[in-house]
């Protein structure tokens, strides 16, 4: 019989589930493109493999930022994000002993390769991985401390009488403003050649984080001297020219995102037809939360 603490999580996942699918839709969507692409580069045994945790991984991977706030798992929180300053190497800062992306996605992917786990631990292991591996493409989520990753830098976005954040601009708002639908986004940027995709499946994760936080400048490109002089202050308006200039990154971002996690899943769940071993691809920067 389940005791009373998860069956209060479970409640308070329903309920999670139903009022924040809108407020999270376009940042779905982003999560939604990249597990698509995977699921593309997946061997048929990874495929096989990941259908015995779950029937949905696209919805799977919606599923760490749903329970942010579930007491058994506030924790989580500071998953999702590395705060690194501009000074800094993401190898060389220092870690927060809450966590952060790179420690937890090098924690679950261990975890999955680890057969001892229990089915629950296993998909929960498959979702945190799937997630974080979007996340630290996103180039904010390797971000400042000091405006928490543009979420304290206020913009106004384009026919959009609401205030928004730098942060939501790179999570969803140059992915939304392409007005597709998350299988036709899939087919417009899944056309990476097999090389191509060879190359950046062999980069370890902290290399994926180096890059996030190597596109700093474009990311505060406004053309102003001190944007982060900005925070609290009047909302900064974002420009058609700042639009099309980022939109391609974002995507490649994207596309990355969901090449380098098949590759991940493939060395998971279908070894022999990989160089390397999990805990080899995992790397010397691996480490536990």
């Amino acid at each position: 019989m389940l005791n009373s603490k998860w069956i209060l999580t479970y409640i308070s996942v329903f309920y999670l589930s139903i009022f924040t699918g809108r407020a999270c839709a376009f940042g779905a969507d982003g999560h939604r493109i990249i597990v698509g692409i995977a699921e593309n580069h997946l061997s048929e045994k990874t495929a096989l493999e990941i259908k015995s945790i779950t029937d949905d991984l696209g919805e799977l991977s919606l599923w760490p930022d749903k329970i942010r706030g579930i007491p058994v798992w506030k924790k989580s929180k500071y998953w999702h994000y590395i705060n690194v300053a501009d000074h800094q190497q993401v190898g060389t800062a220092k870690r927060s002993a809450k966590g952060d992306v790179l420690s937890a996605l090098n924690h679950s992917y261990l975890q999955l390769a680890n057969p001892e786990l229990s089915s629950r631990e296993r998909r929960d292991a498959l979702g945190f991985f799937i997630h974080f591996a979007g996340d630290i493409h996103q180039p904010l989520h390797v971000g400042r401390h000091n405006d928490r990753g543009g979420n304290s830098i206020a913009i106004k976005w384009p026919k959009n009488k609401r205030t928004k954040n730098l942060h939501w601009v790179w999570d969803s708002g140059l992915i939304a403003i392409a007005k597709l639908s998350v299988e036709d986004y899939i087919e417009r940027l899944d056309t990476v050649s097999e090389k191509q995709a060879e190359q950046w499946q062999q980069d370890s994760f902290l290399h994926w984080a180096e890059e996030s936080k190597s596109l700093r400048p474009q990311v505060y490109e406004f053309g102003l001297k001190n944007p982060a002089g900005n925070i609290g202050k009047k909302p900064l308006a974002i420009s058609a020219d700042y639009i099309n200039r980022n939109q391609p990154i974002i995507e490649k971002r994207l596309l990355m995102a969901g090449i380098r996690l098949a590759g991940k899943l493939n060395q998971i769940f279908d070894p022999q037809n990989e160089t390397f071993s999990p805990e080899t691809m995992a790397g010397k920067n691996s480490s536990k939360k």
